[in-house]
């Protein structure tokens, strides 16, 4: 009966070594887990950032060739406008 006793300790204590050890891995993976997750967010959040800013860049560009085009535009006008009259009275 003694050598029971003993055998059914040991099974015991090699049970809930086996439920540790695979409590301890779980928790180790939900750590790495949630270290993913913030190193994500945070790219994230620095990507976010970076295309606001370039976004802005990029409009800030287009407005001005937009200003430049106009204003092509109207030289252009001006001088088909004086070309027409130099045309008119030769």
């Amino acid at each position: 009966m003694t050598w029971e006793i003993v055998v059914g300790f040991l099974s015991l204590a090699t049970a809930g070594i086996a439920i540790g050890k695979v409590i301890y891995e779980l928790s180790r993976t939900l750590t790495k887990l949630n270290c993913s997750v913030e190193n994500l967010n945070h790219t994230l959040t620095n990507l976010t950032s970076q295309n606001e800013r370039e976004h802005a860049e990029i409009c800030e560009n287009i407005a001005q060739l937009q200003n430049t085009l106009h204003t092509q535009d109207r030289r252009i006008f001006r001088l088909e406008g004086e070309e027409g009259k130099n045309h008119m009275h030769t």
